[in-house]
């Protein structure tokens, strides 16, 4: 009687809660071996349950079944129906024995519910000796989805299944009445911050700056000799020219050893003359073009011999290609105010502003200084 009752009824049990549940196994082969258990049972209940030795089996046996019955990975919804555009939450649930899958195959929800629709997942965690994953999806399309099951891969290639679910997917109710939508909210308009003119007031405020330092440099490039005098730009040329020479003999350059600049500053004296008081540009223009340019002017010829000289010693020595003798430092800053004199217009003169070209220039009893050629 107990070979029999083994047979029947144990050795099925435990062949059932052995076997490893795997890829392949389906949810019928349980209610049919519980089935079978049962049925053989009851054959054989009142030789079992005289046997206190096979009673205590049998219940260690169902308990066995029972835990066995547990080890499935399992699959569920927060709800039954969900309405389109809103979350929802799919549990996975695995026994801790099998250890946490190594990835989700959503390859047969793929044309119900695609793994695109995962908006995000918690990852596998262990919990109450169950790993659990709980992932969020959306849908926007209604329907009454039948989702297979899913296959979850393992670490080594085994892959258990879970239970197939239902969805049913709701279209979001949409009101029958115009009136009872609200009104478009009006935007929300932060109070007025001095911080937000910051930037624009600094950028007007460095524009500006910037535009007066431009116009300052322009107003002043244009002072290069570093003489006295050149502000009152108004002044009669022969008038300014004058001051200016009284104001070059008194800073005595060349009794410094200044010769250069002595004759940088007087040929810029008689140049800017020049220029105003016959309205050529002389001083941009080279020596021989200065000269070239007076000789169609209505300036006495007799005047060019002496500037010609001035101009080409002045050359000589702003070039330090030679020095004028001591002796023609004084007499150039003389021949500069005799050609001032000499050419300034007089009031009388309104015919010809250009002076009286029968006045003969000055004398100079000093040896021959003529530059060399």
């Amino acid at each position: 009687m107990v070979e029999k009752w083994v047979s029947s009824v144990v050795f099925p049990a435990v062949d059932y809660f052995n076997s490893p549940r795997r890829h392949g196994d389906t949810e019928e082969k349980t209610p049919c071996l519980r089935a079978s258990v049962v049925k053989n049972l009851s054959r054989f209940a009142p030789q079992i349950f005289l046997t206190p030795a096979l009673g205590l089996s049998l219940a260690l046996l169902f308990l066995s079944l029972q835990v066995s019955a547990q080890t499935d990975a399992v699959a569920s919804f927060d709800s039954g129906y969900v309405e389109t555009g809103n979350p929802f939450m799919l549990h996975l649930a695995v026994p801790q024995q099998f250890g946490a899958p190594e990835t989700i195959d959503f390859s047969s929800w793929e044309p119900l519910l695609p793994a695109q629709n995962i908006l995000r997942q918690s990852g596998w965690q262990s919990r109450n000796g169950q790993w659990t994953n709980d992932l969020t999806f959306i849908t926007f399309d209604s329907a009454e989805l039948a989702l297979p099951p899913l296959g979850l891969v393992f670490p080594g290639g085994d892959t258990l299944q879970t239970n197939p679910l239902e969805l049913r997917v709701l279209p979001t109710p949409a009101p029958d009445d115009p009136v009872d939508l609200r009104d478009i909210k009006d935007i929300q308009r932060e109070p007025v911050d001095w911080r937000d003119y910051q930037q624009p007031v600094l950028i007007i405020f460095g524009g500006l700056l910037i535009f007066a330092l431009i116009l300052w440099w322009l107003m002043s490039r244009g002072k290069k000799s570093g003489l006295k005098g050149e502000r009152t730009i108004r002044q009669p040329a022969h008038e300014l020219a004058l001051r200016k020479l009284a104001e070059l003999e008194l800073q005595q350059h060349w009794q410094n050893g200044r010769i250069k600049t002595y004759y940088s500053d007087l040929t810029h004296i008689a140049r800017e003359y020049l220029e105003r008081r016959y309205n050529i540009p002389a001083l941009e223009s080279a020596s021989d073009e200065i000269l070239r340019l007076l000789m169609r002017t209505d300036m006495p010829a007799t005047l060019l011999a002496p500037l010609s000289d001035l101009l080409r010693w002045a050359d000589l020595a702003k070039f330090a290609k030679g020095a004028p003798p001591e002796s023609f430092h004084t007499q150039a800053l003389e021949e500069v105010r005799n050609l001032v004199e000499q050419t300034k217009p007089h009031p009388q003169d309104t015919a010809t502003p250009t002076g009286d070209n029968n006045r003969q220039p000055t004398t100079n009893n000093s040896p021959s200084t003529t530059p060399p050629t």
